[in-house]
């Protein structure tokens, strides 16, 4: 019962005229229940003075930006005046020529000598002996590779059993290594894979094939940036839909992946609030997209081109057993492991860019399975993880590889799917209000078959509705769903697979919120922000609060004298985050506040977001500081993957 609910009984009462001779021990009554309810009154008129004295501060600082229900999509123009100094030409690469291609390994699997070679390189084919040996993965393990008994070949001979091989040759007589290689082909699926994933003659319309092409950390104003042609040919050629609210629900590529290939939230927080991540040991317990596909009369294949860093590999141990039908891990492995004729081109295997046998691969591979249902997922690290600008070397390629497998028709029964996890995380546009928000914002573009589009119009309508709404992973996981569960109609079959997220390929409200599709506070765009002075008192006792968080994370590290203390030394920007109507009352309010500063002695830039209340004696750090520019060395003295953000050591402090 409230204050006001109790005084309203008293009142009632008082008056009521049957009872007027009982008014004396009524007002003794009153008296009592006054002298004895008046700590509670205070307290609650006390609480309500402080909320909305709070409230009407922040208020005031956020004027109208909290009234708007809608998410409005950020529209930055790639091209803004404030990031061109960002924007720098990458050198071309140059592999240089550190061997001769002495052979090669055909589309059929036959291993050749590559004649045209050996007549420009001074010597006869009888003067070189090679060996090959076939390269296989051994089950329980991700990380290792073993090879089959070196074979001597002079002739043509074909592969029995690998889709890898290694190949060295030797100069008969002096048995001086000269060529060492790693290569693939793409064998047809096994008899029975190719009964069950073969399409009819008509060409299976229902359930198209499913490639998806991906860049690590590329946002959608980036690519429109470094890659122009590409973006012409998917834009303009193919008529692909590019999604402009397209938003990350987490920070780096693990979470966002794992929410598109499987639905699920890897992200849970403690009793602090603060936002973690849960990543198994293995994942071949965790039920993939690919396997829907796979039950449901599909290839699968999978290829990643870094294989320390992959979506299962990095901070865990990938899988046990082999995930998919074709699995080109052991091949990026092998070629790690040669260490002879390497490029003075980081980006190079002895003479071939890095990046085009990935390309390749998957072009063989569209060509192979053209007359089969097939989910492919492809993911490109080495030329856009470390830097803004380099993946622009690559883009006539990626055009050539889209151009060639779209003329020779192995797009015909092809849903295509090209996409970037996330945003550059660590370049200086990040620390921009540009760059800030594109980082939360990756590319993401969908292509349908012309067959497909003729048979299910709303579907194309649907993708194209959507385009410019808050969209996240796991909308496109259920765009997924739909296909490898050939739920394409205009009515959906099901409310959803997983637990977030509406499949686009059917009209979304325009009205959702970042929480409505899994996008933690943290990382959600829509929120109307209010730039603040550096110079405010609040920010400045903000920013102390976000050092001694770090400072907190790092305490038995500084105790230790391994790390340093960190010192605040500039306060580089800050904004006041709405979270909108529903919280924008006095009571229970809270603000956000993201603040970018500096520290001492690292120079390290930090960003993070912290909430407040009325009743707050610090501000509360939200999920993880994000650190803006990249720590090198200084935190060699840990190995720690998140303190190693914040650590700088101490010994190179006394050097």
């Amino acid at each position: 019962v409230t204050h006001s609910e109790c005084l309203l009984v008293i009142m009632t009462l008082w008056h009521r005229p049957r009872i007027l001779k009982m008014k004396k021990p009524l007002c003794y009554m009153l008296i009592l229940v006054i002298a004895g309810y008046s700590p509670f009154l205070m307290y609650n008129l006390y609480v309500r003075a402080v909320e909305l004295q709070f409230y009407s501060i922040h208020m005031e600082d956020m004027g109208d930006n909290f009234t708007n229900l809608q998410c409005i999509i950020p529209n930055y123009d790639p091209y803004d005046p404030q990031i061109k100094k960002f924007l720098k030409t990458s050198s071309i690469i140059d592999c240089g020529k550190h061997q001769e291609y002495l052979t090669y390994l055909d589309s059929e699997g036959y291993i050749h000598f590559n004649k045209t070679t050996i007549e420009t390189s001074g010597h006869q084919e009888s003067d070189y002996e090679c060996i090959y040996s076939e390269i296989f993965r051994p089950n329980g393990t991700d990380e290792e590779i073993t090879l089959g008994v070196p074979q001597v070949f002079r002739e043509t001979e074909k592969i029995r059993t690998s889709h890898f091989v290694l190949v060295k040759c030797f100069l008969r007589f002096t048995q001086q290594l000269v060529y060492e290689t790693v290569h693939f082909y793409v064998p047809p699926p096994t008899e029975n894979l190719f009964k069950s994933t073969r399409r009819p003659v008509d060409r299976d319309i229902d359930h198209p094939s499913v490639l998806i092409f991906g860049l690590d950390s590329m946002s959608r104003l980036n690519f429109i940036r470094q890659l122009p042609r590409t973006y012409n040919f998917l834009t303009e050629v193919l008529d692909s839909v590019v999604f402009t609210g397209m938003t990350k629900c987490g920070d780096n590529t693990f979470p966002n992946m794992i929410a598109f290939l499987s639905g699920k939230n890897v992200h849970e927080r403690n009793q602090e609030n603060k936002l973690s991540v849960k990543k198994p040991t293995y994942f071949d317990s965790t039920y993939l997209v690919w396997e829907n596909f796979s039950a449901n009369g599909y290839i699968t294949m999978y290829d990643e081109d870094w294989p320390s860093i992959t979506l299962f590999n990095f901070g865990a141990s990938g899988f046990k057993y082999v995930p998919t039908d074709y699995y080109i891990r052991p091949f990026w492995l092998a070629l790690d492991k040669i260490e002879h004729f390497n490029s003075d081109d980081w980006r190079c295997f002895a003479n071939v860019p890095k990046h085009m046998y990935l390309l390749d691969y998957v072009q063989l591979f569209t060509q192979k399975m053209k007359d089969h249902r097939y989910f492919a997922y492809s993911f490109l690290t080495l030329l856009s993880h470390d830097d803004l600008n380099m993946i622009q070397v690559a883009d006539t390629d990626f055009e050539a590889m889209f151009m060639k497998m779209w003329r020779k028709g192995h797009l015909n029964n092809t849903v295509l799917i090209v996409l970037g996890d996330h945003g550059n995380r660590f370049s200086d546009l990040r620390q921009t209000d540009i760059g800030r928000v594109e980082e939360r914002m990756p590319f993401l573009s969908v292509w349908l078959p012309s067959a497909l589009k003729e048979k299910y119009p709303h579907l194309q309508k649907g993708l194209q509705s959507n385009r410019n709404i808050l969209l996240s992973w796991y909308d496109f996981y259920e765009m997924l769903m739909d296909i490898a569960s050939n739920n394409l109609d205009e009515e959906s079959l099901v409310t959803r697979y997983g637990t977030i997220g509406s499949s686009p390929f059917r009209k979304i409200s325009d009205k959702r919120n970042c929480d409505d599709v899994g996008i933690p506070e943290e990382y959600c765009i829509c929120a109307r922000e209010t730039q603040l002075s550096t110079n405010n008192t609040r920010v400045r006792t903000i920013a102390e609060d976000l050092v001694n968080h770090m400072n907190v994370l790092l305490q038995s590290n500084i105790e230790q004298e391994m790390c340093s203390y960190l010192e605040l030394t500039n306060i580089i920007s800050a904004q006041l985050l709405s979270l909108g109507p529903g919280v924008a009352k006095p009571q229970g309010f809270r603000v956000l506040y993201r603040i970018t500063i500096q520290v001492y002695p690292s120079d390290a830039v930090f960003e993070g977001t912290l909430e407040l209340d009325a009743w707050s004696e610090k501000g509360h750090v939200l999920g993880d500081v994000n650190r803006l520019n990249r720590y090198g060395n200084q935190s060699h003295c840990i190995s720690d993957r998140i303190l190693k953000l914040y650590c700088f050591c101490i010994d190179l402090l006394k050097s």
